[in-house]
């Protein structure tokens, strides 16, 4: 019997037992069983990733900023090299796409007109109400050089946040 080194206690021997995928298989590719094949591409526009349109601009763009940041400093380059870098090879990197089919599109579905009143009038009131509450305490922070006042709103914005905080997690 084997012991564990570090408490001491009996160390349990797991049994081999049959493999749970078969020889082929493989975990991350779905099995295809009809209609569309779905494939990898880069070029393609799938539900994760932009389309060859989007990943051509967003490549212009990441290279203008690297070029604009060589132009106005080059030591910019040692900050702003790396993210672009990070940003393209997101945007570049392949996206599983699944083909439209005819067999799965949805049948339209006639619209309704809508008669009735979506949003609650209360949280209208109340986002307007904390809006303004949120506008007073930063004009307060900006403009206001003594520092209990400034004191009174972070202190008063951490204890809202905290009870919000509260209330949020004891909903679940």
């Amino acid at each position: 019997m084997r012991w564990c080194g570090q408490c001491h206690e009996p160390v349990r021997e797991l049994t081999p037992r049959e493999p749970v995928w078969r020889e082929g298989e493989f975990v991350d590719q779905p099995v295809h069983r009809g209609g569309a094949i779905p494939h990898w591409s880069r070029w393609e526009k799938s539900t994760t990733t932009f389309g060859p349109v989007g990943r051509v601009g967003i490549t212009t763009i990441a290279a203008l900023w690297v070029l604009s940041a060589a132009g106005q400093s080059p030591i910019t380059l040692v900050f702003v090299l790396p993210l672009v870098v990070v940003l393209i090879r997101s945007v570049w990197q392949r996206g599983w796409v699944i083909p439209e089919h005819l067999a799965a599109k949805e049948p339209e579905r006639p619209s309704e007109p809508m008669w009735q009143w979506h949003w609650d009038r209360r949280e209208l009131v109340r986002s307007v109400a904390l809006g303004g509450i949120w506008l007073a305490g930063g004009a307060i922070l900006i403009d206001v050089a003594d520092p209990i006042p400034r004191f009174i709103v972070i202190v008063t914005a951490v204890v809202a946040l905290a009870l919000w905080a509260w209330r949020k997690v004891g909903e679940r």
